[in-house]
């Protein structure tokens, strides 16, 4: 298993010499820490060593207690996200963020195997656009192949990637993987148009950072919400009305959406809407019985296609509670499923028991649940119609998929 060679590879590197090794005092906090940390694995969660042995997890816990003395703090959070990455599901996770951190001022999407700069800071601005190639010497598939195995919120290669595209940016994992060094800047290589750019760069803080975004830009089609109540969903209309278009970007509260599921009715009722399209793009995750409220109040209103004319839309980051209810909705909806395949897993451990050690105060989370929605085996919801969006589509602010989608309500509309 690749974790499990990354492991090997830090319980014997002696890296970042130029980082601090922890004192006695931070020693005997950390040891504390980590018992802690075993216990919780071994009493918290369901099934904890469903991929990473009982036999391997206690030796990597002994290996990092022995080791401790000649660690810095850094160092010891990259050996409990990767030890935690090694229990192999995507709602056991060490949220290395959760201390102090800075993030490198960029942000990334992959388009096909490429990995492209999106946004920037201002002082970066002439890099939006360019492929990045390599960092201090490794190149992006060097990195994810170091990287990867250690990312939270990781079910299959493709919640991996969107994983991927925010982690490569945080300099304390890049700093405890041997990445970078300590107060000095990282050497970065890009592409554009066949020319080589050369940019040494620091890290920024997290306000700063936070400022950036990877969110799709769109333009086309432009959009108009009609405010529903409902936090983290946004209705908009297509077509004079005839297709109803909800973004749900996030969860809001159960009772939020079962208190103000009788307005939504009578707004679609007066929409007269025949057509219904359900975008869990970008959506992380939540509390899956609040999707299911959400559904139960469409599911009254006779005006839809539920034959044809119902439609989710999901990508990589489609995870968690909205993977979940992306294959109830294509059961109890009949929906068809449009876009790249989900970052969670149909059949997974899940529902996240979160705690804090006692004293780095550093946070994570554990699975206590196990789902199986799909009878065969999977590794991702993949979709009845596979569309992937281009670098141009991108750039161009153009929704492939939902202007598919909608191509694909009116040529039924016109049989």
């Amino acid at each position: 298993m690749r974790v499990q060679l990354i492991l090997a590879m830090l319980v014997v590197a002696s890296f970042n010499l130029n980082a601090a090794n922890l004192t006695e005092k931070q020693q005997k906090l950390w040891l504390e820490d980590i018992d802690f940390y075993q216990n919780e694995v071994k009493t918290k969660h369901i099934n904890p060593f469903h991929t990473l042995s009982e036999v391997e997890f206690d030796q990597y816990i002994n290996d990092l207690k022995n080791d401790l003395a000649i660690l810095s703090e850094v160092e010891v959070e990259t050996r409990l996200m990767a030890i935690t990455g090694a229990l192999g599901d995507g709602h056991s996770n060490y949220f290395m963020m959760s201390g102090p951190h800075q993030h490198f001022p960029l942000r990334y999407k992959f388009f096909d195997n490429t990995l492209r700069v999106v946004d920037t800071t201002n002082a970066y601005r002439s890099l939006r656009g360019t492929e990045l190639k390599t960092i201090n010497g490794k190149s992006v598939s060097e990195l994810f192949k170091i990287v990867s195995p250690l990312l939270p919120g990781v079910d299959n290669q493709f919640s991996a990637k969107t994983s991927f595209e925010y982690y490569l940016t945080l300099h304390k994992l890049l700093l405890g993987l041997n990445i970078v060094n300590e107060d000095e800047p990282a050497k970065f290589e890009f592409w554009h148009k066949g020319k080589v750019i050369e940019k040494e760069i620091l890290p920024v803080s997290m306000g700063e950072f936070g400022k950036l975004s990877s969110v799709y830009p769109q333009t086309i089609p432009k959009l108009r919400n009609t405010d529903i109540a409902m936090p983290g969903i946004r209705l908009s209309y297509f077509n004079k009305k005839n297709i109803a278009y909800f973004a749900f970007n996030s969860y809001p509260k159960f009772e939020q959406v079962v208190g103000n599921c009788k307005a939504l009715q009578t707004e679609l009722k007066s929409a007269q809407s025949r057509y219904l399209v359900i975008d869990f793009r970008g959506n992380g995750g939540g509390n899956f019985y609040t999707g299911l409220a959400f559904s139960s109040c469409l599911l009254p209103l006779d005006q839809f296609d539920w034959q044809h004319g119902v439609y989710v839309l999901t990508d990589g980051q489609t995870f968690s509670a909205a993977m979940s209810n992306t294959v109830q909705y294509q059961q109890i909806l009949n929906a068809k499923i449009v876009g790249v395949p989900t970052g969670g897993d149909p059949n997974h451990y899940a529902e996240s028991y979160r705690f804090t050690l006692p004293n780095s105060k550093r946070k994570l989370s554990l699975s206590k649940r196990y789902y199986a929605f799909l009878k065969e085996p999977t590794d991702a919801i993949y979709p009845d119609i596979q569309i992937t969006p281009t670098w141009q589509d991108y750039q161009n602010g153009k929704d492939t998929v939902l202007l598919e989608v909608l191509k694909l309500i009116n040529q039924h509309k016109g049989q």
